[in-house]
């Protein structure tokens, strides 16, 4: 089975990065807490890649799209 993914996005006020895109796994069975830790995880590398002097030590409107899914980071349902 290949894993869905979703598109999360972020906003860095301190380097001007708006809604930048993400592409994470979406979440299956996982407790919320453990999958939006590593969701961060995930925007704080794509960040750190995008703005490498950027001394941000937080993201602002983290975007998880919840439209189509039955949970918070799930695929969207058909």
């Amino acid at each position: 089975m290949i894993p869905f993914t979703i598109n999360v996005l972020y906003t860095c006020t301190l380097c001007s990065t708006l809604d930048a895109v993400v592409v994470v796994l979406a979440r299956g069975d996982e407790d919320v807490v453990k999958w939006l830790d590593q969701t961060a995880a995930y925007v704080a590398l794509d960040h750190r890649r995008r703005s490498p002097n950027c001394i941000a030590r937080k993201m602002s409107n983290l975007k998880i799209p919840l439209t189509g899914a039955d949970r918070v980071g799930g695929p969207p349902i058909e």
